[in-house]
């Protein structure tokens, strides 16, 4: 039997990365196997392997797209409001937004460990962070201190989302996500 051209390099690197987004919203990250990618798009796992080296670089390629997505969701923040304190609670919003609406893409992002990075992976975590550091930056006073804000703010989104998804938020009480971070962003921005 001979190979199939029906699709460039290109043209089936993004089928591929299409279908495994579809792939983990649909099932969840565990569902995220070459075997479950190559059945969706047609193809054998042996062409997955010919496109990335291991299903943890689909998975990171998966995940660029998901934070490129979401660095477009900042910048239209940033482009709407001038105000740092606004900037940052829209942003803590929209992120507890995509936790919400896209749990199994939110859990392969920030809750899956990542064994393939590459410097397209690490642009594309800039692409989030870094507004979110320069957003801080008049209330932080300096670029440093604003880095470790940003680090502790999204550190904090990230906690309360993880124990939420893990239904270990509210084993005591219920509490929303929302109002928890609201509650930190009024004593954070506090200065």
């Amino acid at each position: 039997m001979g190979r199939r051209k029906d699709h460039t390099r290109e043209e089936l690197t993004r089928i591929a990365i299409n279908a495994g987004t579809e792939l983990v919203v649909a099932e969840g990250p565990e569902a995220l196997t070459a075997r479950n990618v190559a059945k969706l798009i047609g193809y054998t796992p042996g062409t997955l392997y010919n496109l990335f080296e291991n299903i943890d670089e689909l998975c990171t390629a998966i995940n660029i797209k998901t934070l490129n997505r979401f660095a477009v969701e900042i910048e239209q923040i940033l482009n709407e409001h001038s105000k740092s304190k606004k900037r940052l609670r829209r942003i803590c919003q929209a992120y507890l937004n995509f936790h919400q609406k896209k749990p199994e893409l939110w859990a392969l992002c920030f809750a899956t460990p990542l064994r393939s990075l590459n410097e397209d992976y690490h642009q594309a975590v800039h692409k989030v962070f870094d507004p979110v550091a320069e957003a801080l930056l008049p209330i932080s006073g300096d670029p440093q201190a604003a880095r470790q804000d940003a680090k502790v703010l999204w550190s904090t989104l990230h906690g309360i989302c993880l124990l939420q998804q893990t239904g270990k938020l509210n084993v005591a009480e219920t509490d929303p996500a929302e109002i928890l971070v609201k509650r930190f962003l009024d004593q954070f921005l506090k200065r």
